[in-house]
């Protein structure tokens, strides 16, 4: 009786992996073929939420940093290209992992064998960060905070969880990756939308009344150790999402030549892709550094306008991890008209949202600027960028839109090119030039007139190739 099941069972699971491959290889296939507008709405809605979950806990921390006084909400403003740093860590690592397990024909041992490498990658660089966080910090301006003495404790106990919780929202982050990139586009963004849900709940939970009179933590202690529950738990679903929903095995043998040769292709693409992806956190940093000549106040609101925003340009950064994926698939089918399409439409999108966007933090700049802080330089501050960064974010969608499909297609050095141009030609030389000028006010002015020059320079671009084009053919 025995061997006469055990056939069927055997069976079982490479019947389950060929379905699993077949539905991968139908979204693919939907991908060249269904509507443009269709096709971009499902890429883009689940990510939507997911994205905004996800920098939706990250505001609210700041502001339960905002609740316990200047000086908390001033510290962790300070570690914010930190944290920045970590992200673009955790995004470049998802790019890889995609890119390979999409090349790969066996799946499930890269699969083990990339996981393996992002733990590796994440113990690494949080143990760097950690033993060189204070000579970070004063790098940034920390030095100068009259404050840091007193905050300095909390602060460090803060960072200690969140370094710790490196390697769990690195996973999180990986398998985020590898679903978008097998088409899970509900999976993906059930990941980061549980993750963000329960850092959210548990940061909450954590400054109930109860919980701050019986928990012997400080104020920023207890977003550290939310933040750190919340990766650990999250992680934990990413892996049953990756084993369970994808039926992708973690089985791997670390000593063989096959396990070693994934190494070392994962390594030679990680190097080259977190080198781009670092280009905005040290931009931010530099940024931090000429916000922080202005004050601790004038870095209090800078940390409040870096949180607010990702929120403020929600649908480009959502559809730079959606429309690569429809460019991408599609130009390689040789199919430019329907690729011209779906940026036309992307393009319209964004270009409706940052009007509306735009409008809405414009007559909301006082409540926010109150809403975070009462001190009057501070919340004047945030109303200040409130009422003129967002003017400049319809460009600025345009760009990361740009560079996002340059990469898609293969254009890499074309996509480097306008983000050094934007961050290292035109925004930190024009910041530092606006602080000298007029303080605060002149580093936001900079900011904006940089995002509306590089937009400029894109568009002027676009139609002098459209008007080559046009020669050509009549020609």
């Amino acid at each position: 009786m025995g061997s006469d099941n055990s056939p069927a069972l055997s069976l079982g699971e490479p019947l389950q992996v060929c379905d699993k491959q077949r539905k991968r290889a139908v979204r693919k296939r939907w991908i060249l073929t269904g509507s443009t507008s269709a096709v971009l709405k499902q890429l883009t809605l689940p990510m939507l939420w997911a994205i905004l979950a996800l920098f939706s806990a990250d505001l609210i921390e700041l502001y339960f940093a905002s609740r316990l006084g200047v000086e908390e909400l001033t510290a962790m403003s300070f570690s914010l290209p930190v944290q920045a740093t970590l992200f673009a860590f955790a995004i470049g690592l998802g790019i890889v992992v995609a890119t390979r397990l999409t090349q790969a024909k066996e799946v499930e041992q890269l699969a083990a064998v990339s996981l393996i490498f992002t733990v590796l990658v994440g113990a690494t660089l949080a143990a760097v960060i950690w033993l060189g966080l204070q000579p970070m910090l004063t790098l940034l301006g920390f030095a100068e905070f009259a404050a840091r003495e007193q905050v300095w404790p909390t602060l460090e106990r803060y960072m200690q969880y969140r370094l710790g919780a490196v390697v769990f929202f690195f996973v999180v982050m990986v398998v985020f990756g590898v679903l978008r990139a097998f088409g899970n586009m509900r999976g993906a963004a059930q990941l980061l939308v549980t993750f963000a849900g329960l850092q959210i709940v548990m940061s909450a939970g954590l400054f109930t009344p109860w919980a701050q009179t019986e928990l012997p933590l400080s104020g920023l202690e207890r977003l550290g150790v939310a933040h750190f529950i919340a990766a650990v738990s999250a992680s934990l679903y990413a892996l049953y999402l990756l084993r369970i929903k994808e039926n992708i095995s973690l089985k791997v043998r670390l000593l063989s030549q096959r396990s070693r040769q994934a190494f070392r292709r994962l390594f030679r693409l990680f190097v080259p892709v977190v080198a781009m992806q670092l280009l905005t956190p040290l931009a931010q940093s530099l940024l931090m550094m000429i916000v922080a000549s202005q004050g601790s106040d004038a870095v209090a609101a800078f940390g409040v306008v870096m949180r607010i925003e990702p929120l403020a340009l929600l649908l480009p950064m959502v559809l730079t991890t959606s429309l690569p994926i429809f460019v991408g698939q599609n130009w390689a089918a040789n199919k430019s008209l329907r690729v011209r399409r779906g940026i036309k439409q992307a393009l319209a999108a964004c270009l409706v949202w940052q009007s509306v966007i735009a409008l809405v933090l414009f007559w909301g700049a006082d409540m926010l600027g109150v809403g975070f802080c009462k001190q009057s330089f501070v919340s004047q501050s945030i109303e200040l960028a409130m009422c003129i960064l967002p003017v400049s974010y319809a460009a600025l969608a345009g760009v990361m839109l740009y560079v996002s499909c340059c990469n898609a297609i293969g254009r890499s050095t074309l996509a480097l090119n306008v983000t050094l141009v934007r961050l290292f030609v035109l925004s930190l030389p024009g910041a530092y030039l606006g602080a000298q000028l007029n303080g605060f006010q002149g580093i936001v002015w900079a900011l904006a007139l940089a995002n509306f020059v590089v937009g400029a320079w894109l568009v002027y671009g676009a139609m002098q190739g459209r008007v080559v084009r046009q020669e050509l053919a009549s020609n």
